[in-house]
């Protein structure tokens, strides 16, 4: 799988669960709930428990159906370990030269945090593959069609406090992708481990996201 099919699968859906969580129990099925809602991408965060053996395990497990990723890497060793572990998109909360060096080395999706003009052109010299406003909310969906201006195709990713109604704000503004919280989705459902329960929640969000994008 090659880095424009990975990108190809983060935009198909447009929604990207991120766990972020102590609580690994349910892990692994509820990332199957999210294959089973049309969801082609996945990341695990670097601060969750054992984050490197639930992307080897996810890997093996979910197999073609899910492109797994590894989140919260702070620079280019956070890369090295992820991609040894099977990851095939690398996110950032910001901009580390490092990092974006780690990836293109490896040949994996870089996905790097930018809130600027500034940051953003520094992310596309370096070779960032997808730009994450972060923390989107700062900035609002304006912010969106104002970057498409002057950086027209650009890759953006959203990443903020959406609900179901705001989501679609940052969509038609031209956010390609958006992040939801994986354990937080329904809450409920991830502690009682009600997969089919993760899976309609998360039908809801793909097609919130998949309404409100512009009609070309």
């Amino acid at each position: 799988m090659d880095k424009q099919e990975i990108i190809r699968r983060m935009c198909e859906s447009g929604v990207l669960p991120v766990f972020r969580t102590r609580d690994v129990r349910h892990i692994m099925p509820a990332s199957k709930a999210y294959c089973d809602a049309g969801i082609g991408c996945i990341e695990y965060t670097m601060t969750v428990p054992g984050a490197l053996d639930l992307i080897r395990q996810a890997v093996a497990e979910l197999g073609g159906d899910m492109c797994v990723g590894a989140g919260t890497a702070l620079d280019g060793a956070s890369v090295d370990r992820a991609v040894e572990a099977g990851a095939k998109f690398v996110a950032s909360p910001g901009l580390n030269a490092g990092m974006v060096e780690a990836c293109r080395r490896h040949g994996v999706v870089s996905v790097v945090g930018a809130i600027t003009p500034t940051e953003i052109m520094e992310a596309m010299d370096l070779g960032a593959d997808v730009i994450k406003v972060f923390p989107a909310g700062c900035v609002g969906p304006g912010f969106f069609a104002e970057m498409l201006g002057p950086f027209p195709g650009l890759c953006l990713m959203a990443a903020a406090g959406f609900t179901l109604a705001t989501v679609g704000q940052y969509v038609a503004a031209g956010a390609s992708i958006v992040t939801v919280p994986a354990q937080g989705l329904d809450a409920a459902a991830y502690a009682a481990g009600d997969c089919p329960a993760i899976t309609r929640a998360a039908v809801k969000w793909v097609q919130a996201v998949r309404a409100a994008r512009p009609r070309r």
